[in-house]
């Protein structure tokens, strides 16, 4: 990362924008009683264990893990996983979800752009609906730091949804990510990310699988 761009990731960081951002997730978590328990209804679910079984994969990091529906099932599954979320409340929750299952689900709260893990603990990375949320350059930056804590040859898989066009009050940021100022969620970041940007994003990645679905969302699978 050159100078530059440091200085400007930095400041993109630490400014009300990226605040307001987060703290938002912590308002919308908190109004939250119950974890979701029920998964979703997504065509490429099935897709993440059989990914990550065909690669010999054990340990996983669920990135923006919320309540922890995805960690919930990919432990139920075999897999090590670990769930990082910004929102205490959320995760709080989360915890209790795991416990109830009898699940040995290691939980964080935490920031994902920080991603407070040593070299070399995950063999993949699963990030659904999560990227959308981050600047171009947060992304940029955070998706080469997952690099680190990735071993050689570790996975990532991610679902970029088709977001930012719905009703709402929202002004753009030079990148085109939209920071809404309506009431219901005043604060939440979004960004559409198409291929050229998400190729932009993974450059230094391996990529096998870039796909759009019906719905306008991209499916990744790319290795270090």
């Amino acid at each position: 990362m050159n100078p530059e761009t440091r200085e400007r990731l930095e400041n993109l960081l630490s400014s009300d924008v990226y605040r307001d951002n987060l703290e938002f997730w912590e308002r919308a978590w908190n109004m939250v009683k119950e974890p979701y328990t029920k998964l979703p209804d997504l065509e490429y679910l099935n897709t993440i264990p059989e990914t990550l079984t065909n690669r010999s994969v054990r340990s996983v990091l669920d990135l923006g893990c919320g309540t922890g529906w995805l960690a919930v099932y990919l432990a139920k599954q075999g897999f090590h996983v670990t769930g990082l979320d910004i929102s205490l409340h959320a995760i709080k929750l989360a915890r209790g979800w795991a416990e109830k299952e009898d699940l040995d689900i290691h939980f964080d709260v935490g920031d994902i752009a920080e991603l407070p893990y040593p070299d070399a603990t995950f063999d993949a990375v699963v990030a659904n609906s999560i990227f959308e949320h981050f600047p171009f350059e947060v992304a940029q930056v955070t998706l080469q730091k997952l690099k680190r804590i990735l071993v050689p040859g570790g996975t990532f898989i991610g679902c970029f949804d088709k977001v930012g066009g719905g009703p709402g009050e929202y002004y753009e940021l030079a990148d085109q990510t939209h920071v809404y100022t309506d009431k219901a969620r005043k604060g939440m970041l979004l960004r559409y990310y198409q291929d050229e940007d998400l190729k932009q994003i993974l450059n230094g990645w391996k990529i096998e699988t870039l796909r759009e679905l019906e719905t306008g969302t991209r499916f990744v699978v790319a290795f270090t």
